[in-house]
């Protein structure tokens, strides 16, 4: 009987080496994987060095000027590309604002040369509400209400009401103006719409610490044309004394709507009421009689503070105070006006001598050199003899 050899299919035989084949190659590709591995970290640590992050706090010069040069890039991309934003007026930032006008933000930092000691030959003071870089209009306002040979015979004390500014430079110039001139009060707040209050408390301090034995008291913004003259002998020469004695004469508006959008926005937080309940002045020229100006400041400084000026001190103080007489001279009186092509008219219809303005405000730099340039023409020297008025051909 013949041996046979066992076999065993075709199939087994591939199954058996496949098996083997897979094997093998799963660990060539480990040890593939481990030799790479360790190649790699033996030339990152031969070739590479070895570095330290550090936290650098103070930036070198070079760093600043490049943020300088990134930052003006911007800007003047912001200018080229302007960007129209649409949004609701209540979506305002919220301004906090001090509960008084009390000393302590009223405090003088800059005062007056003189102590305001010959009050008795003036025939009133002027305080006036100006921009800090206003150098030009306090110009001319020197060389008009604080010159005799203007006035005449007319004495008027010119002061300048300012606030604190961040520019330096600013800063500087504002005191060589001071040192100059003399004629500046500056307040320790910041010279802004919303200080004007403080501004105007300040103000009203000043007179009834300083120069307090005057004989009027005119409160004028730093844009408004004021024929003194004019004023004098047509109406402060004429009027009784029972508007001299506890009165304010302005522009006055009653029931007057609170504005709820645009610059003197007013928050309903702050006041409610859809009008002001009370007579105020159009603050841009104001007349005190002298009795009224502590008074004022008393009150100005302990009463809930409110960020609009004319509404704040020429309206919730006289009325806390009571029993002050509003007189108006503005609107149908035609005294004192704020529409400069309204005055423009009435001079060229009446005349100079026609017409009854006195004050005006004007609109624009174009309009307030045109006025205050006319009025160094020349004009007739007035003369006041008891109640009449003289004019004198010269």
């Amino acid at each position: 009987m013949d041996c046979e050899q066992e076999t065993k299919p075709n199939g087994v035989w591939f199954y058996i080496y496949s098996n083997h084949l897979t094997r093998s190659l799963r660990l060539s590709h480990a040890f593939f994987a481990i030799v790479c591995c360790g190649m790699y970290l033996w030339i990152h640590n031969t070739i590479q060095p070895q570095f330290v992050i550090q936290v650098e706090t103070n930036p070198s010069i070079l760093d600043l000027a490049r943020v300088v040069r990134e930052q003006q890039k911007k800007i003047e991309y912001m200018v080229a590309h302007p960007k129209i934003i649409f949004r609701c007026p209540d979506d305002e930032p919220k301004i906090k604002y001090p509960r008084q006008a009390s000393d302590d933000l009223t405090r003088i930092s800059i005062g007056t040369a003189d102590e305001c000691s010959n009050t008795t030959d003036l025939d009133a003071l002027i305080i006036v509400h100006t921009s800090a870089d206003h150098f030009k209009r306090r110009d001319r306002f020197r060389r008009t209400y604080a010159n005799y040979n203007n006035t005449k015979p007319f004495r008027l004390k010119l002061v300048f009401l300012i606030g604190q500014v961040e520019n330096a430079d600013l800063g500087i110039k504002l005191e060589k103006e001071n040192m100059e001139h003399g004629d500046t009060v500056m307040g320790s707040f910041l010279d802004t719409y919303q200080n004007l209050t403080l501004k105007a408390v300040m103000g009203f301090r000043w007179v009834s610490s300083t120069c307090s034995d005057i004989k009027l008291l005119i409160k004028m913004d730093d844009d408004v044309f004021f024929d003194e003259r004019k004023f004098f002998t047509r109406y402060w020469n004429r009027i009784g004394g029972s508007l001299k004695s506890k009165a304010i004469h302005c522009q006055v508006w009653e029931h007057a709507k609170v504005g709820r959008t645009g610059k003197w926005k007013v928050e309903r937080g702050l006041f409610s009421n859809s009008s002001y309940p009370f007579p105020y002045c159009a603050g841009y020229f104001v007349i005190v009689t002298p009795d009224l100006v502590r008074p004022m400041y008393e009150v100005g400084k302990s009463i809930e503070f409110f960020w609009i000026d004319d509404v704040f001190l020429y309206g919730m103080v006289p009325a806390t105070i009571k029993n002050v007489h509003f007189a108006q001279v503005g609107r149908r009186k035609k005294m004192v006006t704020e529409s400069y092509p309204e005055w423009k008219n009435c001079m060229k219809r009446k005349g100079q001598a026609g017409c009854p303005y006195w004050a005006v405000l004007t609109n624009g730099e174009d309009e307030f050199d045109s006025e205050y340039d006319s009025f160094f023409a020349p004009r007739p020297a007035v003369e006041v003899a008891g109640n009449k008025t003289l004019v004198i051909s010269v």
